[in-house]
């Protein structure tokens, strides 16, 4: 990755999370991001995308609208680092790109 903001945000949010709820908890199951993804190409890429929710009415065929509502939720792949501003790189160049 082009900087470790992810890697210290998640450590400096689960060590202030611990302290806010030390008195209650017991044991801690998971702190980190949601929406991570794996990314199998090479490159700087950034593991955590930013989810986006779009819902719908799908059109019946007589021009009406159906009565449930259609989820096209995805996520948007994130170029630039939203803590520092850094650029991630994306891909590397192969010999057999030009």
């Amino acid at each position: 990755m082009a900087c470790n903001c992810f890697q210290t945000i998640k450590q400096r949010m689960d060590e202030r999370m611990r302290e806010a709820v030390a008195s209650n908890c017991v044991e801690v199951d998971e702190s980190d991001f949601d929406n991570r993804v794996f990314i199998l190409e090479k490159g700087d890429f950034c593991d955590v995308m930013l989810p986006y929710r779009f819902r719908y009415y799908r059109r019946k065929k007589n021009g009406e609208p159906e009565q449930r509502c259609t989820n096209a939720d995805t996520r948007i792949a994130i170029n630039y680092c939203p803590f520092c501003g850094t650029k991630f790189n994306g891909k590397e160049p192969t010999s057999t790109d030009s």
